[in-house]
């Protein structure tokens, strides 16, 4: 007996039930016109049910609980227990559309972000609905790698705590890997130390939402591929010696840098390619560095130079690491550890300078990631500062995706350039010793 096709196509009504909290920050006035940027989020399993106040005791609106005001709208709905969030979009995706629709949004600045079984949802709402966010921003969770070909259009940044017991840090991995494959513009940022409780770090962090304000929706479905622009990511195992053979992690980085990079200490080997690179860069780097005389670029002080760091480092005083592309093996530029402090400080200032033909790339962001690493695993460091002059913006940006937070303005603090600048102070904390502190 043979099977007949058949097919149908009817429309039905569903009716939908869902609770969920809503923030407009202090400025918002009805009988303004000015249009604000929405965050949608999406709790975890411990937010499931129909009370609101279990969604304000974490993540996301935790955090806006503790501030006066915040410059986002957001909205947080409720799923019910017994439900995920791959159940529940038509919910999701209908309040933000009758939102939308009474409130002043900006359709173009709309972002997602969840945590654990939300940064699931994340991934499954940016799937299904990639025009109607910007950027996303997992949290704790995992994507599907065999997903990245139709999520690479939607900037990702990812984060997740190293030592999560409930969630591996290896399902964010997974899914940065697939995404950079695709040439998709994505950010992983590894806590080390931090559990599944990483939201506390994330959501605090003022870099996350400076960067979501980066993007505006621009998906176009007939694009085939863009060009990427990914950073890089943490090293997931400790690193004992930047000097060893490289081995690699689970995304393909080394201990001896990342899957881009080859980051070391400086070396008298490094000689000509050091004067060469402070040569070409001499105009760049004087308008961020203090006032150099002519004799600096000089074989005979760059060689004084390199001795002087090697003998700092043995001293433990100043590490100079240079940065190198893994597969040219060309030096683009170095980062140095400085003005370090033991005892009980314990502490380290970070400066780095790149190559004006390598800049763009995502290079720095990826060698301070290492090296902040490297500082609070290997040397041990509590606390890195790093001072960026305010016009500098896209130094600050590499601070921050690094996991660097503004504290506050240096007045006239260096001597740049024939003046005294400001410094915006910038500073991270080991997260070993904050999870310690709790």
């Amino acid at each position: 007996m043979n099977g007949q096709e058949f097919q149908i196509d009817k429309e039905i009504l569903k009716k939908i039930h869902m609770k969920y909290l809503l923030y407009l920050p202090l400025s918002y006035n009805e009988n303004d016109t000015k249009k604000l940027p929405l965050i949608v989020y999406l709790h975890g399993a411990g937010g499931s049910g129909a009370d609101l106040d279990s969604i304000r005791k974490e993540g996301l609106p935790a955090y806006i609980e503790q501030q006066h005001d915040f410059p986002f709208i957001v909205v947080a709905p409720q799923c019910p227990l017994g439900s995920f969030w791959n159940t529940r979009e038509d919910e999701v995706v209908t309040i933000l559309d009758e939102l939308e629709q009474q409130f002043r949004i900006d359709t173009d600045r709309v972002y997602v972000t969840g945590f654990s079984m939300g940064a699931y949802g994340v991934w499954h709402l940016a799937l299904h609905h990639p025009h109607r966010f910007a950027a996303i921003a997992p949290v704790s969770g995992g994507g599907d790698p065999r997903h990245a070909q139709e999520l690479k259009h939607i900037p990702a940044w990812i984060f997740h705590g190293t030592d999560d017991q409930v969630i591996r840090s290896s399902e964010s991995e997974k899914i940065a890997e697939a995404l950079r494959e695709e040439g998709a513009e994505v950010e992983l940022t590894l806590h080390p130390g931090v559990g599944h409780d990483c939201w506390k770090h994330v959501y605090a962090n003022q870099g996350l939402y400076r960067w979501f304000l980066e993007h505006r929706s621009t998906f176009r479905p007939s694009i085939d591929k863009i060009e990427p622009k990914g950073e890089g990511s943490l090293v997931n195992s400790q690193p004992s010696n930047l000097n060893t053979e490289h081995q690699t992690s689970a995304l393909g980085l080394y201990h001896d840098g990342t899957e881009r990079l080859q980051i070391q200490l400086v070396t008298e080997q490094d000689l000509e390619d050091l004067l060469a690179l402070e040569v070409k860069n001499k105009e760049l780097f004087r308008q961020f560095a203090a006032t150099r005389e002519e004799t600096f670029y000089t074989k005979k002080e760059q060689q004084a130079r390199i001795q002087r760091a090697v003998e700092a480092a043995n001293a433990d005083t100043f590490y100079m690491f240079m940065i190198r592309e893994r597969e040219s093996g060309i030096l683009i530029g170095n980062v140095a550890l400085m003005d370090i402090l033991r005892s009980n400080l314990q502490s380290a200032i970070i400066g780095y300078a790149m190559d004006q033909d390598f800049n763009g790339k995502g290079y720095m962001t990826e060698a301070v990631r290492f090296i902040v690493r490297y500082a609070f695993e290997v040397l041990a460091f509590h606390r890195i500062e790093a001072g960026v002059m305010p016009h500098n913006q896209a130094s600050l940006r590499v601070l921050e995706k690094a996991g660097f937070e503004r504290e506050g303005i240096c007045r006239s603090q260096v001597h740049i350039n024939g003046r005294w600048q400001d410094h915006v102070r910038l500073a991270i904390i080991n997260p070993k010793d904050l999870l310690e502190e709790q």
